[in-house]
């Protein structure tokens, strides 16, 4: 299904019925990555995946995009469908767009739920993501395609299921090489982590064990900043999560959602 926002061609999928769940994927990534997870769900839940623009089958404009205008796309595409109470579910640079969709609409977000949270860089990854925009702009997506599964993936998962390796690295292969290096220039100008004090609703941080890029230590340091947030350690488990280990995740995500008001 599409639907408009901001003149922007947004695809998106709507299963189930019930409170609502709208997740929110990351940077190279499409909503169908949560697919496994809200076919789980859905047998008690609305769940809405969708492809934030740049991405997928969604308008790929070669324009500088945002956190800020992510969240706002968000809305625009809640508004659509009618959605006026949510609990975002967000992964990796998904979860600055769900800290700043709770921030700056708090009516809208009754619950966030982080996998792998990045809502800003650390200095030391600045050069890295300049660098990877850098890249696909002169080799286009193959090299990052190569290399990105072995972060994202738990060794696990590669070893036994390579299948699931051969996916998410056609996902990588398919994003529009000038589009991804703006939405790392997004990554760049992020800082999400400064609005987590104004987010006053219930907050579950996810962190893989075998995750690299947002580790425990790091993800239980950012739950701090919340005024309603715990973490839960997911075994086994990559920066790509909700592809290591769906089934887990979808038990804890539960465990999470039946406890809120």
């Amino acid at each position: 299904m599409f639907t408009r926002v901001n003149g922007e061609s947004i695809y998106y999928e709507s299963r189930g019925e019930g409170d609502t769940l709208v997740f929110i994927h990351g940077l190279g990534g499409v909503g169908s990555i949560y697919f496994p997870m809200a076919q789980l769900l859905s047998d008690r839940y609305r769940t809405v995946l969708y492809d934030w623009s740049g991405s997928g089958a969604s308008s790929r404009p070669r324009k500088p995009y945002s956190v800020e205008s992510w969240a706002q796309e968000a809305k625009g595409l809640c508004d659509n469908l009618g959605i006026g109470s949510a609990a975002f579910i967000g992964h990796s640079m998904g979860c600055a767009v769900a800290v700043t969709i709770a921030a700056l609409y708090p009516g809208l977000a009754k619950a966030v739920a982080l996998l792998g949270p990045v809502t800003k860089l650390p200095e030391t990854a600045v050069g890295a993501i300049r660098d990877r925009a850098a890249k696909v702009r002169a080799e286009g997506m193959a090299p990052l395609a190569d290399v990105l599964p072995n972060g994202a993936l738990a060794q696990s998962t590669r070893d036994s299921n390579p299948a699931v390796h051969a996916l998410f690295r056609a996902m990588l292969l398919s994003n529009d090489p000038e589009c991804y290096a703006l939405h790392c220039e997004a990554l760049l100008a992020a800082n999400a982590t400064a609005l987590i004090p104004d987010v006053r609703c219930p907050a579950l941080l996810l962190a893989g064990d075998a995750d690299p890029t947002a580790p425990g230590a790091a993800v239980q340091d950012l739950a701090k900043g919340f005024a309603n947030g715990r973490v839960v350690i997911v075994e086994k488990a990559g920066h790509a999560m909700q592809i290591d280990q769906p089934v887990a995740l979808t038990e804890t995500l539960r465990s999470f959602l039946g406890s809120l008001p």
